[in-house]
């Protein structure tokens, strides 16, 4: 990897790095939600919620359409859940966390 890419991986790791922008990835990981329902199962507020998800979108890691009134969330990438297998697997080998 060289300097740019390792440059572009730490913004990338930045980005997830907050509890609810990953629990946006993981929930999103089951499929498309909106806005509404994302900020809901977070139990956080809407302001909140379009800050996360602008620095999600700002990395390409998630997408935003717009429906009418309504504003869908997508993931970009599935493949980028194999970040969250490895880090479930760290958690539950080496920190005692379990499923």
């Amino acid at each position: 990897m060289v300097k740019q890419e390792r440059d572009a991986a730490a913004e990338v790791l930045k980005a997830l790095a907050h509890p609810v922008r990953l629990g946006v990835i993981e929930i999103l990981a089951s499929g498309e939600r909106t806005v509404t329902q994302l900020y809901e199962e977070l139990g956080c507020s809407q302001s909140m919620m379009s800050q996360q998800l602008k620095i999600l979108c700002q990395q390409k890691l998630v997408e935003i359409r717009k429906d009418g009134t309504q504003k869908y969330c997508s993931l970009c990438n599935r493949d980028f859940l194999k970040v969250f297998t490895c880090m479930h697997k760290h958690l539950r080998q080496f920190l005692n966390f379990q499923d």
